[in-house]
This record gives structure tokens, sequence and C-alpha cells, in this order.
């Protein structure tokens, strides 16, 4: 071992100290058996850099070189999403010091058992992927908030027994940027009712696929890097927060699917770059709130199958950019006139709602 931490410390304690935590992940998830391919991992005569081995999978970002387990990357340059043409794969550090390794366990190599929490302590690790593994158990450790390098993280299609409440901590790191968690079969996910947010928290993506139960809590308002929010087909309950018009901003915000109830917040008219926003399939109720003429930006709306009730507002008229519309299975009324002069829409669905007169033509 010749270079150190990153962060800083002794070049043989930074060796020590990796390949412990790297020891601990392999027996944390080797439980009940061992893994399908050992990925060289405690492989005396190798440094840990090597403890992968290539696959042919042709979804990763160098096409087909996939290198399942761990690896690492040459200090040359800046952060950069999520893996860069513009980083080189490191074997060992003898001649350039090891600036970010990264987790990949992007295929079905039956990890058994829990997530130690020993593995929040790879300060230098920059994206972890989990998926296929069906045999994980436990929620994700608390102890991923000293994960100060973390950039990325996506969890798919992963057990029926892991999942669980995200770690509050996982939220303060300042580099984090995307989280994925889709197709998991575990349905005990959740967000924390509290985090602190760093007020340079880099978050531009949330993609939660899961079964994610609980409210949505009003802290993620305060990310405001966040371009993309989306909660599709989950079970999150109760009202939208009014704290989400801080999202300044967020581009494409999808709520649809689950059993959100309530009012729609009139601070959904503060979203200025918002381009997309899906409200549908949940159990809204009320008015479309005036404030939405705000939306210059909009290109298309979906509050349909809720209970939403009322009228078009007449302010709909300003939404100059929209090209999608749909309100259909809701309860409401009136005529769609003000939407004549919507030059830019070119979907409209009104069915199951109880509108009189014609419908634009176009």
């Amino acid at each position: 071992q010749k270079h150190g931490f990153r962060l800083g410390g002794d070049a043989g304690e930074a060796q020590v100290t990796r390949r412990y935590i790297l020891a601990t992940l392999s027996y944390s998830t080797s439980q009940s058996s061992p893994w399908n391919d050992s990925l060289n991992f405690l492989s005396p005569d190798l440094h840990e850099c090597n403890w992968h081995r290539n696959y042919t999978r042709g979804n990763f970002p160098f096409g087909d070189f996939d290198p399942v387990g761990m690896f690492c990357i040459i200090d040359k340059g800046k952060l950069s999403s999520p893996i860069s043409i513009h980083e080189e794969f490191l074997l060992n550090d003898e001649n350039y010091p090891l600036r970010y390794l990264e987790l990949n366990f992007r295929i079905d190599n039956d990890l058994n058992g829990p997530l130690p929490p020993e593995v929040g302590y790879l300060i230098d690790c920059k994206a972890v992927g989990l998926e296929n593994n069906l045999s994980l158990t436990g929620p994700l450790p608390q102890t991923m908030g000293n994960m100060t390098s973390l950039f990325s993280m996506a969890l798919i299609l992963n057990g029926p027994y892991f999942g669980g409440e995200l770690p509050s901590s996982l939220f303060r790191l300042k580099n984090l940027t995307y989280i994925t968690i889709q197709f998991n079969l575990g349905k005990d996910w959740s967000l924390p009712s509290n985090a602190q947010i760093s007020d340079d928290t880099q978050l531009e993506q949330i993609v939660l696929k899961n079964n994610f139960s609980g409210k949505i809590p009003s802290w993620i308002a305060k990310l405001k890097k966040l371009q993309v929010m989306d909660l599709t087909m989950n079970n999150f309950q109760g009202v939208i927060p009014e704290a989400i018009g801080d999202l300044s901003s967020v581009k494409y915000l999808n709520l649809l699917g689950n059993n959100l109830t309530g009012a729609l917040p009139s601070s959904l008219g503060k979203l200025p770059a918002i381009e997309v926003l899906n409200l549908g399939n949940n159990a809204l109720q009320g008015e479309l709130p005036t404030s939405i003429e705000n939306l210059r930006t909009l290109q298309l709306l979906d509050v349909g199958s809720n209970l939403l009730t009322s009228t078009i507002p007449s302010s709909f008229a300003n939404l100059e950019s929209l090209k999608y519309l749909v309100l259909e299975s809701n309860r409401f009324n009136g005529t769609v006139d003000v939407l004549e002069s919507m030059k830019n829409l070119t979907i409209l669905l009104t069915r199951s709602n109880s509108f009189s007169g014609a419908l634009p033509d176009g």
C-alpha cells in the first residue's frame, strides 16, 4: 500500500481498514451460502482493487465491460457521474493514488444476509449498485451517512426481506447526486420523518418505485438542486406537503399511483422550472388551484383518476407551454372553453367527468 486515504490517514492503515470493511461485507452477505462468484474477494495476494471480475452485460457506461465487485479509480480529475470515460481503472496504487472506489454488485451473485454497518466507513466509495440479489435482508445501515464521497446509489430488483426506512444520515451527504430504489420485492420501505439537509446538497434525482409507505416528508423541499422526483406507484399517504413549492429546481415531479389525499397545495404554482407534473391515480380532492397559471414551463399536467371537483380555472389559458392535459375520471363540471386559446395543447383527456359543451378543435 503506497498511498493512504484520500481524506488523510496512514498508508498502511488505509489498506488494512479498507480490506477489513470489505471482509465484513463478504462475511455478512454470505451467511447461508457463499457467493456464486467470489469476485476475488479476500484474495490475500491481490490488491483489493482487483477484487472484481469483468462481466459482459452491455448496459454499463463503458459498453460490455462491467467490473463486478469492487473496483478503483485513478485520482486524475474531478468527481463525475457515476463513472466517466475520463476516469481510469486502477488495479493497485503503486503509481497513482486511489481516488475513489465503487461497489458494483449488479448481477445475481446470491448475496445473502444484511449489509454490515462497517460498509458505511468506506469513505472513498463513490457509487453503490446492488441488483438482483434476492437474499439480501434488512435495512440500509445508518452508518452510510459517513460515506462522504458517495455520488450515486442504485438498489434494483433485490429480495423480499431487503428494505426499511432509509437512513436519515444519507440525506446529509453533500456529494450524493442520484438515488434510485426500484422494483425490489420488499414492501417495508419508507422515508425518514426527519432529516438534516445541508445547505450545499447536490441531490438532483430521486427515483423511488418500491411500495414506499408513510407520508411524503416536508424536509424533501429543502433539496434545492433536485430536478427529478419520481415517487410513482408507491403507497404514500396523507397530503402533499405545502412545502413542496420550495423545490425551485424540480423539472419532473411524478406522484402517480399513490394514496395521497386532501387538496392540491397552492404552492404547486411556485415551481418555476417544472415541465412534468403528474398527480394522477390518487385520492386528491377539491379544486385545481388557480396558482397553476404561474407554471409557464409546464408541458404535461396529469391529475386524472382523483376526486377533484369544480371547473377548469380561466387562468389555465396562461399555460402557454402545456402540451398534454389529463383531467379524466374526476368530478369536474362546466365547460372546457378556456382551453380553446391553448395553441400548444395536443393531447386532452376529459372523459368520466361532467363537462358540458364541445371540446376544443385540433
